[in-house]
């Protein structure tokens, strides 16, 4: 709420449009990093996943003789079993991450539309209604929240 405090948009907001705004950037704020760490979650399963080819690759099977299952170096190998725990758990993780994120998204979605249908009542006289392009520029520019429409 406090960054909502503003020089630039002080004047032209009341109290109550200032709460919903502040809102909105908690809104946009929380879906960003449910975001954020579904990626960083996805981009380290790449990772093990990557790097356990990488390994058998070039350290399990080359020393196999011609005559062996590769299935059997496979599931014999216990940093392969690792690696695979890791990916299911980083999996189901994910599910459960976008499950967040979808909640966190449909939360500001409702917030920003709720917003953009009751224009009118969020400013409270003629002045604020004509400046009112001036919030809505300063919540695009620094937190990337369009209400310009839906």
């Amino acid at each position: 709420m406090n960054a909502l405090n503003h020089w630039k948009i002080k004047p032209f907001v009341n109290e109550l449009t200032s709460i919903v705004l502040a809102q909105l950037v908690e809104k946009k704020a929380e879906k960003d990093r449910w975001k954020k760490t579904m990626n960083q979650w996805g981009l380290s399963m790449i990772f093990v996943v990557i790097a356990t080819l990488v390994y058998l690759y070039f350290y399990k099977l080359p020393d196999t003789a011609p005559y062996v299952n590769p299935l059997t170096v496979l599931f014999g190998d216990e940093m392969v079993w690792i690696c695979t725990v890791f990916v299911i758990f980083s999996s189901f993780h994910m599910i459960w991450m976008k499950k967040k994120y979808k909640k966190a998204d449909d939360e500001f979605e409702a917030i920003r539309s709720d917003f953009i249908n009751r224009n009118e009542e969020w400013w409270s006289d003629e002045e604020q209604w004509n400046k009112r392009h001036i919030v809505y520029e300063f919540m695009k520019k620094e937190y990337n929240i369009n209400i310009f429409h839906k």
